[in-house]
């Protein structure tokens, strides 16, 4: 019967306060990294949607017009037919937005220039977003 009550181990009171302390880093690590994440999915939409931006005008200049649709850039994009958004939340105008359902494809932009003239112009898009769009900052400001 005396070894039973030698035995070690941790008391009620030391399994309480660790789990105490393991909830108070648990509270402040997570929502940290929660937005480490959606900045790296925001990082990895602005370079797919620049990507995209650069095939087309590549693609302009090699047949003298926009193209259509974004299997166009097929020539343009390495592995095009699997550049997808990441899954998960991306900041659009400085709020979080799950991105993840939505593809890339080409969009209509009007553009106005410095003699107040606009033209329209070929963008690369995610839902309605353009790169502009996809930023932490809210573009209100």
């Amino acid at each position: 019967m005396s070894n039973f009550f030698n035995q070690r181990g941790f008391a009620t009171l030391e399994v309480i306060l660790m789990i105490t302390v393991l909830g108070i880093l648990s509270a402040v690590a997570i929502p940290r990294f929660t937005a480490i994440t959606t900045s790296a999915n925001t990082a990895k939409v602005q370079a797919d949607l620049s990507t995209i931006d650069s095939a087309i005008a590549l693609y302009q200049m090699d047949n003298g017009k926009a193209p259509s649709q974004i299997s166009d850039l097929k020539d343009y994009i390495q592995d095009l037919d699997n550049l997808k958004p990441p899954s998960g939340n991306v900041y659009v105008n400085g709020n979080e937005t799950d991105l993840s359902k939505e593809t890339y494809k080409l969009t209509d932009v009007t553009v106005t220039g410095n003699n107040s003239k606009t033209s329209t112009e070929k963008r690369a898009a995610i839902g309605s977003y353009t790169s502009s769009d996809i930023t932490k900052q809210s573009s209100s400001t």
